[in-house]
């Protein structure tokens, strides 16, 4: 990790550097009516005229409609980018990265279907472990950032004791055996009662997530058939665990009880997401964190995107 000076960052007019309290910059890219970018080179910041292919940056809105903004990246980029986090979430942007390239491979593959002819089922089929597998992954990923951040913290309810949260989101969920509920969440390692409900909320989805990933990745268990039509890859619909979360509309099912293939993904894409979007939007409300390093009432809205 580079270091530059305070007094070097302070040129770039975006950031507010008053209760940096430690933290890193995430992106030196800003968009606002034109890239605006800085590269660090030994303990110089130079300013270059370029634009991103892919990268993360801030702006008032996106440079692209498909450039994306969730508030799990906003929330660290602009108020906990402690050292102790980056390597995790660093992690998680990638992840995120991977699984959208995942998901448009296999947009790719049914539109090259006609060139590709032999293999492209075992290709679709390498892309749906591999997005389950990241999912999954992107899991605990969310907890080790969520444990790191609760060693310091300081909470807006400064009566309630806290104590070490586990880094595997499993271990955060499961008491002797069984889903905890909220209330032994929050009794066992202190937590404010809505970032208890947070686990809670999310428990069966991660739990069926888990189970569908290892029965393929750990025991053998084959992910079946995908079958080619014209609007897209499809699979049969009492597929677990996909059968179990109720995805398709009935105008969408084919004969033979085939089902498209890109919702189910969507499906698991979408819940993993929104299970990081609400703990870092609770977080943000139960705890303390500096300001944001790049304000709002700055040049530049509050706000990364990804692109």
């Amino acid at each position: 990790m580079e270091t530059i000076g305070l007094s070097k960052l302070a040129t770039i007019p975006y950031l507010d550097l008053s209760d940096i309290q430690g933290r890193t910059l995430s992106s030196l890219c800003f968009y606002d009516d034109g890239w605006k970018m800085w590269i660090s080179a030994g303990d110089q910041l130079i300013q270059i005229q370029a634009w991103p292919a892919e990268s993360f940056y801030f702006a008032r809105a996106p440079e692209r409609q498909s450039d994306l903004c969730l508030q799990t990246l906003n929330f660290i980029a602009q108020r906990a980018s402690f050292p102790e986090v980056m390597k995790a979430f660093v992690g998680l942007q990638d992840d995120i990265f991977n699984v959208s390239a995942s998901l448009a491979k296999i947009g790719f593959l049914h539109a090259s279907r006609e060139s590709i002819k032999q293999g492209i089922n075992r290709m679709v089929i390498t892309e749906v472990e591999y997005i389950l597998s990241v999912c999954r992954s992107m899991f605990d990923l969310l907890q080790e950032i969520v444990s790191r951040l609760w060693k310091s913290v300081q909470l807006v309810n400064g009566s309630v004791r806290t104590k070490p949260l586990k880094d595997s989101f499993a271990d955060m969920i499961m008491q002797s055996g069984n889903q905890a509920s909220a209330a032994q969440i929050s009794q066992k390692f202190g937590l404010p009662p809505p970032l208890s409900d947070v686990y809670v909320r999310h428990s069966d989805f991660f739990l069926n997530l888990r189970r569908f990933r290892d029965n393929v990745v750990h025991r053998g268990v084959q992910v079946q058939t995908i079958f080619t039509g014209d609007r897209g890859f499809l699979i049969a619909g009492n597929l677990r665990a996909f059968s179990d979360w109720n995805i398709w509309r009935e105008e969408e099912k084919e004969p033979n009880n085939l089902v498209p293939l890109l919702p189910a993904l969507g499906v698991v894409v979408h819940q993993t997401l929104i299970a990081c979007e609400g703990f870092f939007h609770t977080l943000e409300q139960v705890i303390r964190f500096p300001s944001p390093l790049v304000p709002r009432d700055g040049p530049l809205y509050e706000r990364i995107l990804q692109r």
